[in-house]
């Protein structure tokens, strides 16, 4: 599955949103009246930040992060915080 369509009430106003994984990425549309919206999955955590696009309220936004995490949860970041990034090496 890689797009989600729902409808959230926001300040009593029905509002519809889409919400599409882009293939091969970490990076999320978020469809709402025309306006396309990118979220990314941070390289380092795996907390979801903004990346393009009109800056949504923080209701949306945290709606929005919901939804990836409970319908995309294999979608991770590349490397995690503590884990070895070869800085500790010699280039030879």
């Amino acid at each position: 599955m890689r797009n989600i369509a729902c409808t959230f009430n926001v300040d009593g106003v029905p509002t519809k949103i889409n919400l599409r994984k882009l293939p091969r990425q970490r990076r999320f549309q978020a469809i709402i009246d025309r306006n396309i919206t990118e979220y990314i999955i941070s390289d380092e955590t795996n907390e979801i930040e903004y990346y393009e696009g009109p800056v949504l309220n923080e209701y949306l936004f945290s709606r929005i992060a919901t939804l990836i995490k409970q319908y995309f949860p294999n979608v991770r970041a590349i490397m995690k915080i503590g884990e070895d990034n070869y800085e500790d090496y010699d280039d030879f």
